[in-house]
């Protein structure tokens, strides 16, 4: 390892393990006018490298403003057990709708995989909100953990 730098590669196989155990981690957009991050929970597509995502979206939803935007988008997700003993991969790529048509087997895959963030995120009444689902193509993938 080189000066400046801290735990070691991840391996593609490593990676695809990693992110099918954690099931959540930070979504993160923006544009010229900011960033904008939120708790999302994932289930990840090995046979496909993409992550499955169900978002939710109010009347007045500032995150349907990024993701209509057609801008990149990244997913980071981390497990910290001490200082000699984490992991943590950041995936950059785009989001795109999936048809529930052509793709029914989306939720099967997302409750599989994912861990649910909490019901309590959310500042309107379920009923309210309106539930699509995505996938976040992935162009590029980076994971570090600790070395042994």
């Amino acid at each position: 390892m080189s000066s400046g730098e801290y735990g070691v590669v991840m391996d593609d196989e490593e990676v695809a393990t990693f992110l099918e155990e954690q099931g959540i981690g930070t979504l993160s957009m923006g544009d010229e006018r900011g960033g904008y991050g939120i708790p999302m929970s994932f289930g990840y597509d090995r046979t496909r490298e993409r992550c499955i995502l169900q978002l939710s979206f109010g009347e007045d939803s500032e995150k349907a403003t990024y993701i209509g935007s057609g801008n990149q988008v990244s997913l980071s997700t981390y497990e910290w057990n001490a200082v000699d003993d984490w992991r943590s991969v950041v995936i950059r790529g785009t989001l795109h709708e999936l048809s529930s048509v052509d793709e029914p087997w989306a939720p099967g895959l997302f409750a599989a995989y994912s861990k649910i963030a909490s019901r309590e995120i959310f500042q309107q009444p379920l009923k309210e909100l309106e539930f699509e689902w995505y996938e976040l193509r992935i162009d590029d993938v980076y994971g570090r953990a600790t070395s042994d």
